[in-house]
């Protein structure tokens, strides 16, 4: 199966998406800006594409590989106190995550996640098919 930012992934030397990572259908919640907002055309993109200079600490092959995929949340609470924790200190931070909360299903033929963290946060590589935009919708604001 092809991931989207195929091209991307080919060039790292560590298997990416890691072997561990699994089609999953669950309710997942991500940090988008309202569809008005001009920054809406990057709520579906990793920050590698976004911003292919950032700079990922550590820098490691596994950290790019990382930029790659989109950061979920398995729930609303979990992605708000994520959201809390990295913005505290630096408000401008606010600019680039999002302003509101989308709540969408993904089913196994979006592509493969990881397993969920200590905070909730999972990471999931799409499939070159999938289309999360048109499957998540605003759920709250974060302002």
């Amino acid at each position: 199966m092809c991931f989207k930012h195929q091209e991307y992934i080919d060039k790292l030397s560590t298997q990416c998406p890691p072997q561990d990572y699994e089609p999953k259908e669950m309710l997942a919640f991500r940090f988008v800006f309202e569809p008005n907002d001009e920054r809406s055309i990057n709520n579906f993109k990793p920050v590698l594409i976004i911003t292919p200079q950032r700079n990922l600490k550590p820098e490691t092959e596994a950290t790019r590989c990382q930029g790659y995929a989109l950061s979920l949340f398995d729930t609303r609470e979990n992605a708000e106190k994520r959201y809390l924790k990295l913005t505290k200190k630096r408000k401008k931070l606010r600019d680039s995550l999002g302003t509101h909360i989308a709540a969408g299903s993904l089913d196994k033929t979006d592509g493969v996640v990881s397993k969920i963290d200590d905070n909730g946060h999972l990471s999931l590589h799409e499939f070159a098919t999938a289309d999360l935009a048109a499957k998540f919708v605003i759920t709250s604001c974060l302002l």
